[in-house]
């Protein structure tokens, strides 16, 4: 049995690791570990062991800080099959398994849920100066594409904020933990509210959140010249709300698709209740090459188009 495990996506993506049956294969960020990534600066030392023993194919976090994920689940220890996505730190790997001659290849898993695939995150270097909106100027490590979306989120110079939906990636509070910027859930009495965090130019979240969460229905981006406090405050009002029957409801407005929706056809007076203090949304485009921004005009909200291209 020959175990191989394609890195999809983070600093080695394209590379291919290979576990023969009765080894067993430590990974991780140190030159301890017999395959070491030291670019994946979210990987641990010696992050998590893979191992054959003819039968089957395990996979074992070894304490990692930020955890190894099997098809979007947080796992301590995992058989292996075909098909499978593993996400550990910033990289993610489809998983390959061939039966040596002779042997029977696996049995497929007819009752097995579709493999989620789980984004992973790339590594960044340091960033450029953000410039105007159509100059695109380069950010370090970052396309084309990605350099016109930050400078179109740091072009007047306002604190950054990201509000992320952690049911669309269990890896998301782990980064916001690892990132060390400043992070709350928005509302701790509701699991099903996102998280609020701040994001300055040189976060080492900008690799995560644009580079993978973009187009992933991740959340939104806004710009306010406000605190995290008072941030916190005003979207914490919005999260549930009543309708006319006095029932309680989820009202998932970081939802990409909810938030595109419901802005442009927005009262002027609900607008401006649901804009407050802040300045601007940015919000991924129903189409790829494209993101939205919002921003408050007199009689309603305002949208314009950004071309990410």
């Amino acid at each position: 049995m020959l175990l191989i495990l394609e890195a999809v996506s983070g600093p080695v993506a394209g590379g291919r690791i290979e576990v023969r049956e009765g080894t067993t294969l430590h990974i991780g960020r140190s030159s301890k570990s017999d395959y070491a990534i030291g670019e994946d600066s979210y990987l641990s030392g010696q992050h998590f062991a893979v191992q054959c023993d003819g039968a089957r194919c395990c996979v074992r976090d070894l304490g990692s800080s930020n955890g190894t994920f099997l098809n979007g689940d947080r796992i301590v220890e995992r058989v292996v099959k075909e098909g499978d996505s593993l996400a550990a730190g910033g990289s993610t790997f489809a998983v390959h398994v061939e039966a040596t001659p002779g042997q029977p290849g696996p049995v497929p898993d007819l009752d097995a849920a579709p493999t989620l695939k789980v984004p992973g995150a790339a590594r960044g270097g340091n960033r450029g100066k953000a410039g105007g909106l159509r100059n695109a100027p380069s950010w370090d490590g970052f396309s084309l594409a990605q350099s016109i979306l930050l400078d179109a989120l740091y072009r007047d110079g306002e604190p950054v904020y990201a509000v992320l939906d952690a049911l669309k990636d269990a890896r998301i509070p782990v980064f916001l933990d690892a990132s060390g910027e400043r992070h709350a859930r928005v509302d701790d009495a509701n699991p099903l509210s996102p998280y609020l965090a701040v994001v300055p130019p040189k976060s080492r979240l900008l690799d995560v959140l644009v580079k993978d969460g973009w187009n992933q229905g991740w959340g939104f981006y806004f710009t306010a010249g406000i605190g995290f406090e008072d941030a916190v405050y005003h979207w914490r009002s919005f999260i549930t709300l009543r309708n006319q029957n006095g029932q309680a409801l989820n009202f998932r407005f970081w939802d990409p698709r909810v938030l595109r929706a419901i802005v442009p056809v927005m009262e002027p007076e609900e607008a401006a209740a649901f804009f407050g203090l802040l300045s601007r949304f940015i919000v991924e485009g129903e189409s790829p090459g494209t993101a939205l921004e919002f921003s408050l005009g007199p009689r309603a909200a305002r949208r314009q188009s950004i071309l990410l291209a």
